[in-house]
Formats: structure tokens, sequence, C-alpha cells
């Protein structure tokens, strides 16, 4: 064999060798690597986490457009404490059937107690079937949690949210990580994809957050404005609570409540 051939088999050997070397350093799952953020927006977004996690109360409005599965209010507005135990008082838009029905509420002591369609209070458990607030400032599920699992992120700007000056970050966050607001579970398919979210954080020295906006599913989106941040909220369990009926024996129609209250 001529020494040019033998050279050129040789060749082609390392060539496969290293080929074979570069694939097994990369990842089995065939995963890719996240991409990089950029190291101002990342400190922005922890200090931001930081101080919401230490927030002691808010004011929160919550928008969702567009239909999430395990979600059944569209708009969310209400005062929330954190400490020493989570409690909130305000107002849910409820979707229910083809029409909306807003709907005053409290959630004290793991409770939330709504008065849909002004039947009176009913005590609706932890609120789930409405939103669950406990999870919106909440550091391991909600907000803070959310922040500091942003990828990607990147400064694009300053934008002014209710007279206030912020920093606008974008990114991305595993849907798995967004299904503490969603109210998804973290074991539900489809929840392998990122997800776009943009926050915006003051830029007052104190990094507050106020604003988040995630779009979780084609078509659908969730915002999440605070304001007030530090504000006291003394919500009371409301003082007649009325008891929800056997279940109907029946199908009720669409829109209609599937319990009646009773006295």
């Amino acid at each position: 064999m001529k020494r040019s051939k033998r050279f050129a088999i040789v060749a082609a050997v390392a060539a496969v060798a290293a080929a074979v070397a570069l694939t097994g350093c990369s990842s089995d799952d065939g995963s890719k690597d996240a991409p990089a953020s950029d190291a101002n927006a990342t400190a922005t977004l922890n200090s931001a986490a930081d101080a919401a996690a230490a927030l002691t109360g808010a004011k929160v409005v919550l928008d969702i457009q567009g239909s999430l599965q395990g979600v059944n209010a569209s708009k969310v507005e209400a005062d929330v404490a954190t400490k020493p135990k989570v409690a909130a008082e305000g107002t849910a838009t409820l979707k229910m059937g083809d029409k909306s029905s807003s709907a005053p509420f409290v959630y004290v002591d793991d409770h939330m107690y709504a008065n849909i369609d002004d039947k009176g209070y009913i005590d609706y458990g932890d609120g789930r079937s409405i939103y669950d607030v406990s999870k919106i400032l909440d550091a391991e599920k909600g907000v803070p949690f959310i922040l500091r699992n942003i990828t990607g992120a990147k400064e694009d700007g300053s934008e002014t949210i209710d007279g206030v000056e912020t920093t606008k970050i974008t990114g991305t966050v595993a849907a798995k990580d967004l299904s503490g607001l969603t109210g998804a579970s973290p074991e539900a398919k489809g929840l392998e994809s990122d997800i776009p979210v943009t926050v915006w954080v003051t830029k007052d020295g104190k990094n507050n957050v106020a604003r988040v906006l995630a779009e979780p599913a084609e078509g659908a989106s969730m915002t999440i404005n605070l304001s007030e941040w530090g504000k006291t909220v003394d919500a009371k369990k409301p003082a007649d609570v009325k008891s929800p009926s056997a279940k109907p024996t029946t199908a009720p129609k669409s829109g209609e409540p599937t319990r009646q209250p009773v006295g």
C-alpha cells in the first residue's frame, strides 16, 4: 500500500474517532445548552426575587387572556399578605360557561371564601377551583421562584409602569417551573417546553417586581402586576359563611353553579 493511501486511511479513522469522542461529550438526552444570560439581567432578577420573597404584602392584579387549563378566573385583583400567614382580600372574575361573574373573596387560614353571583359566601377550600392566590408570592412556586429560574435573560430597555420607571428583562422559563402560577400539575404532559417570559423591575434601588408576563400556552397569556409593595393587609373571615348543599342529582346547565348555598 502506498504511503499516501495509508495516510488517508489513518486520517479518516482519526476523524471518525474524533467525531465519536465529540458525540460522547454531548448530552445523551439530546438536550441543548440553555442560552446564556446577561450578567446584569441575572443580577437584577436575583435582587428582584429577593425583594419579592421578602414582601409582607402587596397589591396584586392577575390578568389572563385566552384559556389556561386549570384556571377558572380570567382576572384576580387583591391585596395579598404573606406574613405571618398568607391572607388576601379582593375580587375574582370567573368564567362560568359563556358568561363572566365577578366574585368578592377572602382568603384566610388556608381557606378561600367567595360570594359568587351574590349568593352568599361559601367556603371553597384552598381556592384552587377559583385561583390559588397563596402561590403568587410563594418563594418556592410563585414569582420569586420564576425570577430565579429564567434563562437567556436579557435587558430590553426601560418602561414606565403606573408611573414607576422599570427595567424590562426578557427570557424563558421551563413550563413546569411556571406550573405554580398556572395551576397545572408539574407532571402534566406538555410541560417540557420553555415559555417566553418578560419581567419589569423597578429602577428605584428597591428592585421590586412591577410586572411579570408569560405565555404558558398558544393563544394564552398571564400578566401579574404588583404594586403597593409592603402593604398591610387585614383580611378576616366573612361573618356569614354558608354551607354548600349536596351535589345536584342532574347535571346543571352551562353557567349554573354546581352547588347552591344553604343557610
